[in-house]
């Protein structure tokens, strides 16, 4: 009797891949079946999250970009980097008033507040008290917005409460915007009850001054100078306020996730290597 040949190659080939098939099948068969009991997250356990508060809009720190429908902004792209240094998924909760904002995170509703927050002065003494903050990372001044044509200006661009007094006046409330109205220009206004007219977001704010409910927006001056290039000529800055206030991102008090020390070690790297530098050019040029 003539020995039987050896399978040709194509025929062992084939008969390995329908095992690998068959292997694969009953695979993800288990998987689906782990899946819809709900063990998946065992096997492939989802990635931490990162919860980050804002308030927009206040560019260019934070934004929302109705294309992407992703917020955008300094701010953003910072809280981005820290996320990715903690290995986990970015995810930004928008706040519309700035108070509740404040309050969430002092209460450890969200991990980090992201949204040109002022550490210092008056402002960041109350705030210490429910939060604890990064190491700053911008250094900002206040500025007043107009309706374009409207007869109101400060001499060499820098306003002083002379000028802004007996003006009806617009700004953000629990904002160092709004403190430094309470504390400049309140105790020497006319009607301030009627002429300050306080918002609890900006969006409301610049509506009203659009619509001249009031004449004068107080706003830090990065925001105010980007509401006005996106305004199509109808704002205008009129002068900066100098205050010399200092940026940073808060937690809860005394840091219980222990988020300080990685937030700080990114700003330090970023400003090393060059990466704030670029974040600087590609949100304020």
């Amino acid at each position: 009797m003539a020995q039987s040949a050896a399978p040709p190659p194509e025929a062992v080939r084939s008969g390995v891949s329908k095992t690998l098939f068959v292997v694969t099948v009953i695979v993800v068969a288990i998987i689906a079946f782990l899946g819809g009991l709900g063990v998946s997250s065992f096997i492939f356990p989802p990635q931490a999250r990162l919860i980050v508060g804002t308030n927009a809009p206040f560019p260019p720190f934070e934004s929302y970009n109705d294309t992407s429908g992703k917020f955008e902004g300094f701010d953003i792209d910072i809280m981005q980097l820290v996320a990715d240094a903690l290995g986990r998924e970015l995810v930004v909760r928008n706040f519309n008033d700035f108070g509740v904002l404040l309050q969430t995170v002092g209460s450890g509703g969200v991990d980090i507040a992201a949204s040109a927050i002022t550490m210092s002065g008056p402002a960041g003494a109350t705030r210490n008290q429910t939060m604890s903050f990064s190491n700053p990372y911008y250094s900002a001044n206040q500025a007043v917005v107009i309706r374009s044509g409207f007869a109101f200006s400060c001499p060499s661009s820098v306003c002083t409460a002379t000028e802004i007094v007996n003006h009806t006046i617009g700004v953000q409330s629990q904002t160092t915007s709004e403190a430094w109205v309470d504390a400049e220009i309140l105790p020497i206004q006319a009607n301030p009850d009627q002429t300050i007219h306080r918002y609890p977001n900006v969006a409301t704010e610049i509506d009203a001054l659009r619509t001249s409910v009031y004449d004068l927006m107080i706003i830090d001056e990065a925001p105010a100078r980007a509401i006005v290039s996106g305004s199509g000529g109808t704002l205008a800055v009129a002068g900066v306020i100098i205050t010399n206030e200092l940026y940073g991102f808060p937690v809860r008090r005394g840091d219980p996730k222990g988020l300080l020390p990685t937030i700080n070690s990114v700003l330090a790297t970023i400003v090393a290597d060059g990466r704030y530098d670029q974040l600087l050019r590609k949100w304020f040029s």
